[in-house]
C-alpha cells in the first residue's frame, strides 16, 4: 500500500511539474492554455504613461511607434526635451508641477483601425495627480499595436465623463481619432 501511495505522490508532482514547464522557445506551457498576449499591451501602457509622468523622452519615445511620434526616437527626444521658460515662482511658495500617483491600467479592448491609426488594443490608464490643494484623476486611453514582440502606442486620448457615461470609454476615446 504504502508503495502504491508513493507512486501516486511522484505521479502527481511529475504532472504538476509538466503542466508549468515551458517548451523550447521558452513559452509556458500553463496545462495547454495560452497566455493572453494583450497582457503585455496593458503593462506597456502602464510603463508608457509612467514615463510620460516622470517625463521620459527617451522611454516615450522609443515606446511609440513611428507615425505617432514622426520621427526617429533621438528627434522626438530632442523636440520634446526643449527646456521651456521656467514660470515664475508661486506667491504661495506651491510646487510648479503636480504629483502623480501609480498608474493602473485596466483590461485591453480591441480597437478597430480609424484615419491613420491601425487597428490595435486599447487601454485605459488611471492616476491621481495631487496638488497641495487639491487633487484628481486622470484617465486616459492608448491605442498599442503589436510591432513583432513588442507594444508601441500609436494614440493617447483624454476619457471624458461623457466617454464613461456610454460605458466603453477606452472605445470611445480612440474613435474620436
Amino acid at each position: 500500500m504504502r508503495r502504491i501511495a508513493m507512486a501516486v505522490s511522484a505521479a502527481v508532482v511529475v504532472l504538476a511539474a509538466a503542466g508549468c514547464s515551458s517548451d523550447e522557445a521558452g513559452e509556458q506551457k500553463n496545462g495547454g492554455k495560452a497566455k493572453d498576449p494583450t497582457a503585455a499591451a496593458v503593462e506597456a501602457a502602464r510603463v508608457y504613461q509612467e514615463a510620460r509622468n516622470d517625463r521620459d523622452w527617451r522611454r516615450i519615445c522609443a515606446m511609440q511607434t513611428d507615425r505617432y511620434r514622426d520621427g526617429t526616437v533621438e528627434a522626438c527626444v530632442a523636440e520634446n526635451s526643449k527646456p521651456t521658460p521656467t514660470p515664475s515662482p508661486s506667491s504661495t511658495g506651491g510646487p510648479d508641477r503636480a504629483d502623480t500617483g501609480p498608474v493602473k491600467a485596466s483590461s485591453p479592448v480591441p480597437v478597430a483601425a480609424i484615419g491613420e491609426h491601425p487597428a490595435g488594443t486599447g487601454v485605459q490608464v488611471e492616476f491621481t495627480v495631487t496638488w497641495p490643494t487639491s487633487s484628481s484623476t486622470s484617465r486616459e486611453a492608448l491605442r498599442l499595436v503589436q510591432q513583432g514582440d513588442t507594444w508601441l502606442v500609436d494614440q493617447a486620448e483624454d476619457i471624458f465623463d461623457s466617454d464613461i457615461a456610454h460605458g466603453n470609454p477606452v472605445h470611445d476615446a480612440l474613435m474620436r481619432g
